[in-house]
């Protein structure tokens, strides 16, 4: 049996999203992608490729983030909407504020730790 390629596998886990769907779009066994994660060069590999998927699609949806809370607002301050609409409106511009600036400030924070620990090892 031949040798199947990390990208293969790769691929397999990044367009299935599970260790099972991997397995059967590469045609090889669950035990097989389960040893390819558990080794740490592959496991990095994968993890950067994710890393990278998710960068490209956090940035798809910040561009649209200032539509997206000119819309809710636009529902919330429309006086013709039912008040039960409004409100859900006001629920879901204030929750997601809140998760914005919650992100923010650990991502602030951990940037300052790291800074911090750059020093101290330098």
């Amino acid at each position: 049996m031949a040798k199947i390629s990390d990208e293969t596998i790769l691929s397999a886990l990044i367009s299935a999203g599970s260790i099972r769907g991997a397995a059967k779009r590469a045609n090889i066994s669950e035990g097989t992608v389960r040893n390819r994660l558990s080794d740490p060069d592959f496991r990095a590999k994968y993890d950067a490729l994710r890393g990278d998927l998710l960068q490209e699609a956090t940035a798809g949806m910040t561009a649209h983030l200032q539509a997206a809370t000119e819309t809710m607002t636009a529902i919330m301050e429309d006086t013709e909407n039912a008040a039960s609409v409004r409100l859900a409106a006001c629920d879901a511009l204030l929750r997601h504020c809140l998760r914005y600036f919650s992100a923010t400030e650990i991502e602030r924070r951990i940037a300052a730790l790291e800074a911090a620990q750059g020093e101290g090892e330098a």
